[in-house]
């Protein structure tokens, strides 16, 4: 039986990402700002966001510490990044439903 490659389906594999990631990817927390300065452009009051590719909660993070008058909706196809997410999202736990599933999973 073959390991599933995907380095996102391995808790060990995701542990660091939250610290990680923003040293990898230059700019990450001005993307985060940018992406809520554009979506508030058309929620201007309370919003419900729905974040595909949730998994680690950093957008969803940023996003509600900027606007704390919306709620979010992440979703996921990896448990390990949905557990980060959890963690960095403890904030807004409240304004925050994380859900594991694709494309794939959702109803025709």
């Amino acid at each position: 039986m073959r390991s599933n490659p995907n380095p996102f389906l391995n808790p060990a594999a995701v542990s660091d990402y939250v610290l990680e990631t923003p040293r990898k990817v230059p700019g990450l927390a001005d993307l985060h700002k940018m992406a809520a300065l554009l979506l508030a452009e058309q929620a201007r009051g309370p919003a419900d966001i729905l974040v595909v590719g949730a998994g680690g909660g950093l957008e969803i993070r940023a996003m509600a510490e900027m606007r704390p008058d919306w709620r979010f909706t992440g979703v996921d196809p990896s448990p390990a990044m949905l557990d980060i997410a959890r963690q960095t999202t403890s904030i807004c736990a409240e304004r925050t439903h994380l859900i594991h599933g694709t494309a794939v999973d959702a109803p025709a």
